[in-house]
């Protein structure tokens, strides 16, 4: 073979083996079903790419199997084609199982398995569900420290951080193939909002934005008003749906907390997004709290006032406001809420 025949044989294989790295991965998606009948379509959507569907199969023989293509670790979610959510995930290269048992209330809550980030989340999910979050959370910030750059760290920023500010600063170092995502524009637009309804870094404060919506009986009840009665040492500003589960499963403990310090001060404005009225109020108390409804044709799609405003990424999410200043003093799970009134009000 002559030096140039050569050349061009080498040059054709660098060629070749360059296209072959810029194909997007196979991987695989495969799991048990229990509690949904086969021949159910199933499919996973982006939440990265405005939710775009990237695969589609069917249940059978109580099992499912994808083999979508990954350009770039992204996070997915799992629905039936009529919209129930089965179970949210990574998607990157490798096998993942992603088993569902629609009849165990935690099932949707844990990760699936059998690739790096998704057995990280798994483990996190399953100190989340054991009511381990503080340990949770410091897994997670170990992981985001130790500067983790990839898919991880793009969830850490959009779910996982406690500060908007610190979700800020992991974006900023995000490798190039995570960074390019359509979302992260959104997600820096909207943390930018949320920087503003959450505690504010030593030397400067955050205070609450009004809103007036019609409680139980029609009435339109403002924040102001809840904050500004002198009575309220402590406002716990709630949002929440009926359509959202977590929310409904949440209501109980809102109402004991409510029950536990409402005559030491304390007051909760709950505001649920639902275009329901009716399912809404089969919610309500009959004494105490105010619930306000706003009505939403297209709930949970962040095109209302209050999403934008407070920059809810998901619900259910909580604020606790002093009520003599309007200040915001915590952001944050019901947990976290009860410890800091214990120490508020004893």
């Amino acid at each position: 073979m002559s030096t140039r025949h050569f050349f061009f044989v080498l040059l054709w294989l660098t060629v070749c083996l360059s296209a072959c790295q810029d194909q997007p991965d196979y991987c695989t998606v495969k799991g048990t079903v229990k509690g949904i009948d086969d021949g159910t379509k199933l499919e996973l959507q982006d939440e990265y790419d405005h939710f775009k569907k990237v695969a589609t199969t069917r249940v059978k023989d109580g099992a499912f199997e994808f083999h979508p293509r990954v350009s770039a670790p992204t996070h997915v979610y799992l629905y039936t084609s009529d919209g129930d959510q089965l179970k949210d995930f990574f998607l990157e290269p490798g096998t993942i199982v992603a088993d569902i048992n629609t009849t165990d209330k935690d099932d949707m809550d844990i990760c699936a398995s059998g690739t790096p980030s998704n057995d990280f989340n798994r483990e996190m999910d399953l100190l989340y569900v054991q009511e381990e979050d503080e340990a949770a959370q410091a897994r997670w910030d170990e992981k985001i420290d130790g500067g983790e750059n990839g898919i991880l760290a793009l969830y850490y920023a959009s779910n996982i951080s406690e500060t908007a500010v610190k979700a800020l600063t992991v974006l900023d170092r995000l490798s190039p193939d995570i960074a390019s995502k359509p979302y992260i524009a959104e997600l820096r637009e909207e943390l930018g909002r949320r920087a503003k309804t959450e505690p504010a870094p030593a030397g400067s404060k955050n205070y609450f934005i009004d809103m007036e919506y019609p409680d139980a009986q029609g009435k339109r009840v403002s924040l102001s008003s809840v904050v500004n009665n002198p009575a309220n040492r402590y406002v716990l500003l709630d949002f929440w749906a009926t359509w959202c589960s977590p929310c409904r499963e949440s209501v109980p403990a809102l109402r004991a907390l409510y029950a536990k310090y409402h005559a030491k001060g304390l007051e909760i404005y709950s505001v649920s997004e639902d275009s329901n009225t009716d399912g809404w109020k089969s919610f309500l108390p009959k004494n105490g709290m105010t619930w306000v409804n706003v009505l939403d044709d297209n709930p949970g799609r962040k095109n209302s006032k209050v999403w934008s405003a407070y920059a809810l990424h998901g619900i259910p999410t909580t604020l606790l406001l002093d009520g003599s200043t309007g200040e915001i003093l915590v952001r944050g799970n019901l947990k976290r809420i009860e410890a800091q009134l214990s120490s508020l009000l004893p």
